[in-house]
């Protein structure tokens, strides 16, 4: 008989390695989204403030080097991804994680991950735009399939083959996880929203701007690495899952791959 996706299994696997990898998983955030937000976030309030004191409004200076600060604040996720799946696969695994060798993963597949990632959005977002269903589809069909990229070096256009192969018959599970942490995100970010309006509802005046920006980018760096973290850990504990159910491969096995 076919073994079926445990999405209790799942949900677990991922909040041990959380905790039990936590040091090191909340050093990647730091490094990887959480500090470069809000260092920018920072700066960008710096160069708002002036603006709002001569004129009396809310005004935004474009500064090229923001800009391109910004940029890399986009492309900086993609390397904590890759970062999180060698932490995840070595905490599933007898081997240790570090940092160090964490860090080492994402450099050597930020421009894969990225491209993959990329077309992951383009293809899930047309689908969506074909009546929701075949985005959803296409989204529980790709659901592993950056892990896939990473762990089994699968390539860029062989990593979606790869993820297809393994959901294949688990597919509904899968779309269950995926209904869960969206519900999980809206709540949380109906509670941060809430949160913040309180803030700003007290009044916001020209001298208190740039703190409540400041507070805006520590939010945003902390929320977006909490966020990244979770989603990472959760993606890769999938795709071990699916491999032992599929390939019959444990984590003990696949942990070797970055040995």
């Amino acid at each position: 008989m076919r073994q079926t996706l445990d999405i209790g299994a799942v949900i677990q696997d991922t909040f041990s390695v959380i905790g039990r990898k936590f040091s090191d998983l909340a050093i990647l955030g730091l490094i990887f989204v959480a500090v470069p937000t809000i260092v920018i976030g920072m700066l960008a309030a710096q160069t708002i403030e002036p603006v709002v004191q001569s004129s009396g409004m809310i005004a935004f200076n474009f500064s090229p080097g923001l800009f391109v600060a910004n940029i890399l604040i986009g492309l900086l996720p993609y390397m904590l991804q890759a970062a999180v799946i060698h932490v995840t696969v070595k905490a599933m695994g007898p081997g240790r994680s570090d940092v160090s060798g964490a860090i080492s993963v994402a450099l050597r597949y930020f421009l894969p991950v990225l491209i993959v990632s990329i077309l992951l959005s383009i293809g899930i977002s047309i689908g969506l735009l074909l009546l929701v269903i075949p985005g959803l589809i296409l989204m529980t069909i790709w659901a592993v399939t950056v892990p896939a990229l990473v762990v089994d070096d699968a390539g860029i256009f062989g990593s979606f083959g790869r993820s297809a192969s393994l959901t294949e018959g688990n597919r509904w599970p899968i779309f269950g996880l995926f209904l869960l942490a969206w519900v999980a995100v809206i709540v949380l970010g109906l509670i941060l929203s809430a949160l913040t309006f309180g803030a700003l509802s007290t009044g916001l005046t020209q001298s208190s701007l740039a703190s409540f920006s400041i507070v805006g980018a520590l939010i945003d760096g902390l929320m977006g690495a909490a966020f990244g973290i979770v989603g990472a850990v959760g993606s890769c504990v999938l795709y071990l899952h699916l491999r032992e159910i599929e390939d019959g491969t444990s984590a003990d096995a696949i942990s070797d791959v970055f040995s």
